[in-house]
Parts: C-alpha cells; sequence; structure tokens
C-alpha cells in the first residue's frame, strides 16, 4: 500500500504454512436392495446415496429386513422344532447390522430396488454409478451382488474397481459367491485392471441375527413337515379357537394380497395410485383438452370402483371387523369426497358444448356399500354451481379451475386406499401375535427358526474391521489379526494348503484374504492384501488406503495454492504444510524411518521438480515419496542347536 499519512502503520505477515486437514477414511457405501427408499415421497432415494449414522436411521428411511424364504420346517412326533431350511437373497440389511457390529460409523446407502425385484447386474452398476458424483466415501460394497451369477458378479465388481481407480479415493471389498470359497470362478472374471483397489474376503459366515419371519413363510403347502408327510398348523391342533385363529390370520393376509391385487390391476403398470394420477394431470396440463380431463375423472371413479369391490361378497375382503371399517369410510368420508367431484363434473358437462363432453360418474353395475348413499344413481347430487367462475370463457380455463377440488379429492381417496393396505397389515400382525401368544407349537416353531443361523457374505463385517482398525491404530494399520463380532464361524474351514493358495496366485497374483476360525481365539481376519498381491508397491490393503488418505488430505488442502504466484514463497508455504502433516504421520507411525528425511520426501522447486517451461505453462509440480509401513505377514523365527561351553 501507498502511504502518504505521517504515522505508525501495523501489517500482520504470513509466515506459517497451513495445515492439512485429514479427510476420513471409513465411510462406505452400500450398494443393494432395501425393503423402501423414501424420504418425502415413495422412492425418491431410489439410486440416491444417503448418509446414515445408524441401524435406525436406515430403518427409517429404507425398511427393514427382509422375509426369509422358507422351504422346509421340520418337526417331531410330539410338534417339537428340529429344524429349518430357508434362502434370503438379500444381504445388505444383515451386512450393515454386522458393519454396525463390528465397529462401523458413518456410511452411505444406495438402494437400488426393493425386495419385490429380482437382483439385476445392470440397477447394482447403477448404483455404483451414482456413488461418483459423491466425494466422501472412501469403500464400496454390495453384498447383494455376490447372488448373482460368477459371469455377472464379475461385471459388477469390475465396474466398482473402475470407478476406484479413475476417483483415487476410495477401495472396493469384494466377495466371492458361496459356491466358490477358493475363488476359483472369482479370479476368472475379476479380470486384471485395477486390481490394486481391490480386496477380496472369503469365506461367506455364518451369523445369527434376528430374523423377519411370520406365518406367511410357514403356511405355503409342502413347507411344515412331520417326518415326511406335509402337514398344517391348524391339523396339529384339536384346540378350536386356535383353529379359528389360525383361519382369521389366513382371512386377514388374504385380504392385504386381494388389496393389492385389484390396485396392481388398475394401475396396469404405473408404480402407484399416485404416480397414475401424476401422469394423468401431467397430460392434461400439456395438452388441455376435455377428452384428457374426463380421463382424469374416469380414474377417479375407478379408484370408487376398487373401494367398493372390498365388499364383494365373493371377491372382497373376508374379515368381517375390516369390511366394516371399508364401509365406515366409505360412508364417512369417501362419499363427501365423491359427491363433490360428481357435482363438479356435472357442473363442467353443463357449461360445455354438449358434444365435447361424456360425463363418467355413473358406475355399472351399482355400488354394493350401502354408504355411498345413492350418489352414482342419479340426480342426487347436484350439479354444483360456483366451482367454475362465470369468467372462465374457455374450456381450458374450465378445466382448470376444478383442478384444486380435484387434486385435494384425489390426495383423500388416496390416502384412505393406502389405509385399507395398513389396516389389513395391522389385523394380520394382531392375529398373528395372538397365535404367537397362545399356541407354543407356533411360539416353538418361530423361535426355531430364529435360532437357525444365517449365512452371509463377509464384505460388510469386514468394512466394520476397516473402521475399527481405522480409529483405534490408524488407517496404515493391516486390518488383519482382528476377531469379528457377530459371527458364528467362517461356513468353510481352509486348511493350510488352501490358504497358501489363497494368499499367493502365482498365474495373476490375485491375492484372496481368509477369514479362519482359530480354537480359544474365534473367528479371525486372516490376510491383509490387495488383489495385487504380486505386486511389491500396493500388495497391502493398507498401504493402498494410506496414500488414499494422504493423497486426498494433501490435495484438499493445497486448493489454497491455485493461481498463487508460482516462486520459492508459494513454493516453501506449500512443501512445509506438506512436511508437517507427514512428520505428524510419522511420529504417529505411519512412516518408517529414525528420522523423518528417512520416512518421506518432498520436492518442489525450480530445477528439481519443474523447468523454466513448467512455469510459463502454469504448472507446479510437487514430489512426495514415502515409506508407508508394512504388515509383518510372515514371522520366521529361527532356532539352532548350541554347544555347552561350560
Amino acid at each position: 500500500m501507498a502511504y502518504k499519512t505521517p504515522g505508525v502503520y501495523v501489517q500482520e505477515i504470513s509466515l506459517f504454512p497451513p495445515s492439512v486437514a485429514e479427510v476420513e477414511t471409513a465411510i462406505p457405501a452400500f450398494i443393494g436392495y432395501t425393503e423402501r427408499a423414501k424420504l418425502l415421497s415413495e422412492s425418491d432415494l431410489k439410486n440416491v446415496p444417503t448418509k446414515i449414522k445408524s441401524l435406525l436411521e436406515f430403518e427409517t428411511y429404507f425398511g427393514k429386513a427382509p422375509a426369509i424364504s422358507v422351504s422346509e420346517v421340520l418337526l417331531d412326533a410330539n410338534n417339537n422344532f428340529l429344524k429349518a431350511t430357508f434362502t434370503s437373497n438379500y444381504y445388505l440389511y444383515d451386512s450393515l447390522r454386522l458393519f454396525f457390529d463390528n465397529g462401523g460409523g458413518n456410511c452411505y446407502i444406495v438402494s437400488v430396488g426393493s425386495y419385490a425385484e429380482a437382483i439385476d447386474r445392470d440397477k447394482l452398476k447403477d448404483g455404483i454409478e451414482a456413488l461418483k458424483k459423491y466425494d466422501e466415501p472412501t469403500i464400496l460394497l454390495f453384498p447383494d451382488a455376490a447372488g448373482l451369477s460368477a459371469n455377472n458378479l464379475g461385471d459388477v465388481q469390475k465396474k466398482a474397481l473402475v470407478q476406484c481407480a479413475k476417483l483415487g479415493d476410495r477401495v472396493s471389498i469384494l466377495d466371492t459367491r458361496n459356491d466358490d470359497p477358493n475363488g476359483v470362478s472369482f479370479r476368472n472374471n475379476i479380470g486384471i485392471n485395477d486390481l490394486k483397489y481391490g480386496a477380496v474376503y472369503s469365506p461367506w459366515l455364518k451369523v445369527n441375527y434376528s430374523k423377519n419371519v411370520s406365518y406367511s413363510a410357514i403356511k405355503k403347502n409342502g413347507v411344515l413337515k412331520k417326518g415326511t408327510i406335509s402337514v398344517n398348523l391348524s391339523s396339529l391342533t384339536t384346540d378350536t379357537g386356535i383353529q379359528t385363529l389360525i383361519a382369521d390370520l389366513e382371512k386377514a393376509l388374504a385380504d392385504r394380497t386381494k388389496i393389492e391385487g385389484k390396485i396392481t390391476d388398475l394401475l396396469a403398470g404405473a408404480n402407484s395410485i399416485g404416480s397414475k394420477y401424476e401422469t394423468l394431470l401431467s397430460t392434461y396440463k400439456n395438452s388441455q383438452t376435455l377428452a384428457n380431463l374426463q380421463a382424469i375423472f374416469a380414474y377417479l371413479y375407478q379408484l370408487a370402483e376398487l373401494v367398493d369391490g372390498l365388499l364383494d361378497a365373493s371377491t372382497g375382503v373376508k374379515v368381517v371387523a375390516f369390511r366394516g371399517d371399508i364401509q365406515n369410510s366409505i360412508a364417512n368420508s369417501l362419499k363427501n369426497v365423491f359427491s363433490e367431484i360428481i357435482s363438479n363434473e356435472k357442473e363442467l358437462d353443463g357449461k360445455v358444448a354438449a358434444d365435447d363432453y361424456t360425463a363418467q360418474w355413473s358406475i355399472d353395475p351399482d355400488p354394493i356399500a350401502s354408504g355411498w348413499g345413492g350418489i352414482f344413481a342419479g340426480s342426487s347430487p347436484a350439479a354444483s354451481t360456483t366451482a367454475i367462475p362465470a369468467d372462465a370463457d374457455t374450456d381450458a380455463k374450465k378445466g382448470d379451475a376444478l383442478l384444486p377440488n380435484l387434486n385435494k379429492n384425489f390426495t383423500i381417496i388416496d390416502e384412505t386406499i393406502k389405509s385399507f393396505i395398513a389396516s389389513a397389515a395391522q389385523y394380520a400382525r394382531a392375529y398373528e401375535q395372538s397365535l404367537y401368544d397362545s399356541y407354543p407349537v407356533y411360539q416353538n416353531i418361530i423361535k426355531g427358526i430364529n435360532d437357525t443361523a444365517t449365512i452371509l457374505p463377509p464384505s460388510g463385517a469386514i468394512a466394520g474391521i476397516y473402521s475399527l482398525v481405522d480409529n483405534q491404530r490408524g488407517v496404515w494399520k493391516s486390518p488383519a489379526n482382528v476377531s469379528l463380532t457377530g459371527v458364528i464361524e467362517p461356513v468353510y474351514n481352509f486348511d493350510e494348503t488352501e490358504t497358501d493358495d489363497l494368499n499367493i496366485d502365482p498365474n495373476a497374483g490375485k491375492s484372496i484374504n481368509a477369514i479362519r476360525a482359530f480354537s480359544g481365539k474365534g473367528t479371525l481376519v486372516w490376510g491383509a492384501r490387495t488383489l495385487a498381491g504380486n505386486d511389491n508397491e500396493w500388495r497391502y490393503i493398507s498401504v493402498r488406503r494410506f496414500f488414499n488418505m494422504v493423497e486426498e488430505s494433501i490435495k484438499k488442502s493445497t486448493y489454497w495454492a491455485v493461481f498463487e504466484s508460482n516462486d520459492g514463497n508459494t513454493w516453501v508455504k506449500v512443501r512445509g504444510s506438506i512436511e508437517n502433516y507427514l512428520t505428524q504421520k510419522w511420529r504417529e507411525g505411519a512412516l518408517a524411518g529414525a528420522t523423518p528425511k528417512e520416512a518421506f520426501f518432498v520436492k518442489c522447486g525450480l530445477g528439481t521438480t519443474m523447468t523454466s517451461q513448467d512455469i510459463l505453462e502454469g504448472r507446479m509440480n510437487v514430489e512426495i515419496g514415502m515409506a508407508v509401513v508394512r504388515p509383518a505377514e510372515f514371522i520366521i523365527l529361527k532356532f539352532s542347536h548350541k554347544l555347552q561351553t561350560s
């Protein structure tokens, strides 16, 4: 600045280099299938990476565990539970439980579909693709993919490795298929590119988490057996009260299925009642014709027919109390809603040209429910008179005037039908709880199924171990020789020869990290390698992840230097900032060397990392070398005889 007035002036001179802020190292992203994906509206979180902090938060947005598919429940002669056989194709929920149980914290969820959908390779790849714009995740895993064919699983895994290599700030934890514990098909399908960004673990794990199991799982024909003879739950008791309770439960379950089936038939491919209405509304707004408005009215009356059909004696719901609930909803709510809709349509019909609009309000055959009060029968209700203002001089303006009422009334209709589905489920839950409380045989069956171990791919547990070790020791410590929590045992026990072949692959160097059970120690992670097992630089996952952390931390903390003067003052600050950070890492034990000089180097300057041409072209080159500590994978104890000397 120019000094013109005599006086004393103060200047503050910046001498210290900026510090490097360290990024998080263990923020996994789980990609897979969930019960739902809802924040505000249905499926609005689908393929949207969402950060959560707990299992409770996951359940708020994504729902609970999938129902298991029970294929057999075996009872003895006295109706005591012996064993159960069941499967589940969806592993994300329980993998998340393993993650939290083993030390995990914050993570991301990418829901690519619901439990009603088959696991699909391309949907999982889309979920991985959705993460490329998110900077925080540092670990990718997709336990649901482990149920795919070997070829499709390989495609998903290669997609993840490509993203990890491109972004350079994350790694992928991979699973083998359950029928491939030795990784033969895995090695054949993973390819040879970007292997240093992935680590694979085998075999699968036995766990004993509580399960989403209900009467629906065991009521199917052929599931419940005494010896080789198929039985049903009612046949195991002579108590008429229990038999009635079972019959009522089956009615309630059938009622929910009927409602959902009728809705599916009406929607004809649309995702929900609301989405179909929005589609019709959008069509009208894009082309404000009376025909498009007529389609909206027709759809609303179809919903009235759907509700009325629930009271049909042969095809409607069967639970007596539920039928009463529907009758009450019609009489106390829907009658008024549809009265206004019919009145508005009659007003519209009277204010447009006679041949331009066909009223839709008549229902044929006549409605079943008496609660409608004859509103679909004839003159009552009368046409409204004020819904369409006098100055609405075109068909479009007349139609637009009715939209607020239509939207308001549709919301009530939609919520009412949703409440019917919820009520059917609630009746089923109530009957099932009564059955559980009053029938010991059923109670023992459910407890027996819950106590039966399930199997999971290990990636969720390993992600938790990464987080645990990072927090306790640091990212440079290998996440190995650590016991797993929540695990009974591995599905498969490796012998020494198999472990040799897993750890060292002479053909392509694709190391597979074993999970082993040790007597008196439990189940331990017994491998620390990336898939690049023959690469002396990137053999160990701890080295790969430490470099990821340092690279990302220094990158983000050096943005202040962009467009600064490319001269010695800036070079000194950049170099000092990085050296201070790496010195701290050396003190923490991440870098090997008796002195910082032996542990790392940082170079930046003209004649060392840059030429004059580099400076002219705006480049500032910084070279960083680090001697990262590596795990003692093989500890060799050498013994020999010593001659007696005295």
